[in-house]
């Protein structure tokens, strides 16, 4: 019998899911770094003439054709792996939903966001040489930083409710539901008619969906990763070694092909 996604993490205490939820948006960023580098490749093999402009008409163009979709359909599988169903085993955006969307779990969250910032010492510049002056100084610091730390603590608020929204969001729209009904259908298996199609209509995904749904799948990681594991960083970084990485090896390649 299957578990209803609700009832995967409802006998864990809130500090248990917690700390689940941290171990796997680490494993999840792992698994989109690899995803962003197959995008960057595909951007330029199968959306640009870089490669296909040098191939003729030929029997080396149909091997040139397998190897295009073998890689877009790799992204296709790697992406979906992110946005399939919430398991316990699986490292994927819906699973770290479920283990944080509920309002015990958010504000264990939001209140390890505050202590970090409250047990923050800080650091006085120029501090002064009087010591009762200096003291004063370390408490206005100290205020500072609860001060600031109840901000962020709202922020992770609001930014976990979100992410959660925004994922529920995406699991719900034809873009997703198009995406994964291909995967399902023609790249995980090979099937007449999916599960999907026997509820109702799916539309067909189109070339460049995948781009999109990426896009967003990144901005609800980066958001989760800042207030589920409590460090923040920019992809974008990632994203354009992998940019350079693609560009130095597809833009110095040449073909010579014999028609």
């Amino acid at each position: 019998m299957s578990i209803r996604a609700a009832d995967l993490f409802r006998g864990l205490s809130v500090p248990v899911r917690a700390k689940i939820a941290k171990e796997k948006i680490n494993r999840v960023i792992d698994h989109l770094h690899y995803l962003l580098a197959l995008h960057e490749n595909n951007k330029i093999v199968l959306y640009s003439s870089t490669l296909s402009s040098q191939i003729p008409t030929s029997h080396a163009a149909n091997a040139f054709n397998v190897f295009q979709r073998g890689l877009h359909q790799f992204e296709i599988v790697r992406l979906c792996a992110l946005w399939d169903v919430a398991a316990e085993e699986k490292e994927n955006i819906p699973t770290i939903i479920e283990l944080i969307d509920h309002d015990d779990v958010i504000e264990n969250l939001a209140q390890e966001t505050a202590s970090y910032w409250a047990s923050d010492g800080g650091y006085i510049l120029n501090p002064s040489a009087d010591v009762n002056a200096r003291a004063v100084e370390i408490d206005m610091l100290k205020l500072s930083n609860e001060s600031f730390g109840k901000e962020e603590a709202d922020r992770a608020r609001i930014e976990l409710r979100k992410a959660i929204a925004d994922t529920r969001t995406i699991l719900g729209s034809p873009l997703l539901q198009g995406i994964m009904n291909l995967r399902d259908k023609h790249l995980a298996h090979s099937l007449s008619q999916t599960r999907r199609e026997k509820i109702g209509p799916v539309g067909a995904m189109k070339f460049r969906d995948e781009g999109e749904v990426l896009n967003a799948t990144v901005a609800i990681v980066e958001a989760l990763h800042c207030w589920v594991y409590g460090s923040s960083f920019s992809l974008e970084d990632s994203r354009e070694i992998d940019r350079q990485n693609a560009e130095a090896l597809w833009k110095a390649c040449t073909f010579n092909i014999a028609t």
